[in-house]
């Protein structure tokens, strides 16, 4: 079941000479929700040996990967 929540490989940027270049990512946003919730995805995160960030992505990819095959088609900016 771990591979399900591997995350996606990122493609890297490739400057002009030629060195791939690390991806950016965009600042962090906090999300409201209930202790129950942070508490239990903190444990999962510990126990699958990721951080909550990569976690959070890859839960992300995964749900958005089950929109898509049930023909959910969303505009990503």
């Amino acid at each position: 079941m771990l591979s399900i929540w591997r995350r996606k490989p990122e493609p890297a940027a490739v400057s002009e000479q030629g060195a791939p270049e690390p991806v950016r990512r965009t600042r962090q946003q906090n999300i409201k929700v209930s202790t129950d919730c942070w508490l239990a995805f903190a444990a999962l995160a510990k126990a699958l040996g990721v951080s909550k960030a990569a976690l959070f992505e890859d839960m992300v990819a995964e749900r958005l990967a089950v929109a898509e095959r049930q023909g959910l088609k969303l505009r990503i900016e």
